[in-house]
């Protein structure tokens, strides 16, 4: 059932949607509200709120008060059913959030979680072939497409709920860990936020961590600032495990997902269970770049200044374009060193930063953004990386170097 409605106050106007949708015993019903309102920057500007409900005989189930206590939205922010579980469920709520069923025609409303300094979150911790499925936070929303769509929660036993609260989903089972947030062996954790690997027993959950480097000294500062930590959330307890940027090419620490995990990291079984370890002697792959296809960046990093000269050649080659073709070639302090490269109505720019060891090929700064650009620096990019992937040009990448230390000028004193 969809129903529109529309009314006036003063001068102002409003627009109410409500939508039902049905899922086992339950009744969801969402409702958007918008109405027109003074923005700082924008001036007037439509704004639209959507609050659900959940009713169970046509009637409206209570929930706690303060679903949140900081937003000034104290209402239901949204609605899961929770596919798999061993009764209709559903799982709602703002930034505390909230276990829907019924016990023996009653409606059993059960905490989940408790709002802290985040967002309510949700990640099934075995939907992807028993490993961790997509990490999602709870919002409010302000679309009305698909208004009509109840979001489920589907392919997974193990739902971890705020990165402190497991649902078994078949048992309704729940266990509370690392609730302090205290680091484990000076690394906090999740950073960023999600679950990265399962063990095979689904005791320990895998998460990425940072080194807490306000607390220590520069001679005892890690030389790669990131590791994992193995919760194990039965136990509560945990265990990092340390690895070298460098060694398992991990350039920024969102780039970590499972492939790069299953690489670099591997299970022995013990008779306490399983543990987590680093493999040993593992050849690193080959360094390349990265291409941003949003603004056709290619970004080659950590390089050495070596690496200017050879990918200055290898773009004019690409070209066909020489020397001739630099119209500019300067160092700042700042921008490092700058290279113009201008043929007929094509402009270029190579950028090479030694302190930040990382060398730049993108269009003119002051050129429009294209179709053409785009495809033109992409295209060299990905013939770089031919060329870096066979095994050339290695020896002029250099080492993810600790940004803390970098700060403290530790290099600067050896």
């Amino acid at each position: 059932m969809i129903a529109c409605i529309y009314w006036f106050y003063g001068r102002k106007s409003f627009r109410t949607i409500e939508k039902d949708i049905s899922y086992g015993p339950f009744t969801i019903r969402a409702t958007a509200n918008t109405g027109r309102e003074l923005n700082m920057n924008y001036g007037m500007v439509d704004r639209t709120q959507v609050a659900y409900s959940i009713l169970y005989q046509n009637k409206a189930i209570e929930f706690p008060g303060g679903l949140q206590s900081n937003t000034g939205l104290p209402f239901l922010w949204n609605v899961y059913a929770l596919e798999g579980a061993k009764q209709a469920s559903l799982i709602a709520g703002s930034q505390n959030l909230y276990l829907i069923y019924i016990n023996e025609g009653t409606p059993v409303v059960e905490p989940l979680l408790k709002q802290s300094h985040d967002f309510a979150s949700l990640q099934f911790l075995d939907s992807n072939q028993g490993q961790p499925g997509l990490y999602e936070e709870v919002f409010s929303k302000s679309d009305t497409t698909n208004l009509e769509q109840l979001n489920r929660l589907v392919g997974g036993r193990f739902l971890m709920i705020g990165e402190q609260t497991i649902l078994d989903i078949q048992t309704f089972e729940k266990w509370n860990f690392h609730v302090s947030n205290e680091p484990i062996e000076n690394y906090s954790f999740p950073v960023p936020h999600g679950a990265l690997a399962f063990a095979p027993d689904q005791k320990s959950i895998v998460f990425l961590a940072e080194f807490q480097s306000w607390n220590t000294q520069d001679e005892d500062l890690p030389e790669s600032e990131n590791a994992l930590v193995v919760y194990d959330y039965l136990k509560d307890t945990g265990y990092a495990v340390k690895f070298d940027n460098t060694a398992t090419r991990l350039i920024n620490i969102k780039e970590a997902n499972l492939q790069w995990f299953n690489r670099f990291f591997k299970w022995r079984q013990t008779q306490e269970g399983y543990h987590l370890e680093l493999i040993q002697n593992q050849k690193p792959p080959n360094w390349t770049g990265r291409f941003d296809s949003t603004d056709a960046y290619y970004t080659l990093y950590p390089v050495k200044p070596s690496m200017l000269p050879v990918f200055l050649d290898f773009v004019l080659n690409q070209l066909g374009w020489t020397k001739a073709n630099i119209v500019r070639d300067e160092t700042h302090e700042y921008t490092g060193h700058c290279l113009d490269l201008e043929f007929e109505n094509t402009k270029l720019d190579i950028r090479f930063k030694e302190d930040e060891q990382s060398l730049t090929f993108s269009k003119n700064l002051y050129v429009e953004n294209s179709t053409k650009y785009g495809l033109l620096v992409k295209k060299i990019a990905d013939t770089f990386d031919v060329e870096l992937q066979s095994g050339k040009y290695q020896d002029h990448f250099g080492q993810i170097l600790s940004e803390t230390k970098k700060i403290r000028g530790v290099y600067k004193d050896k």
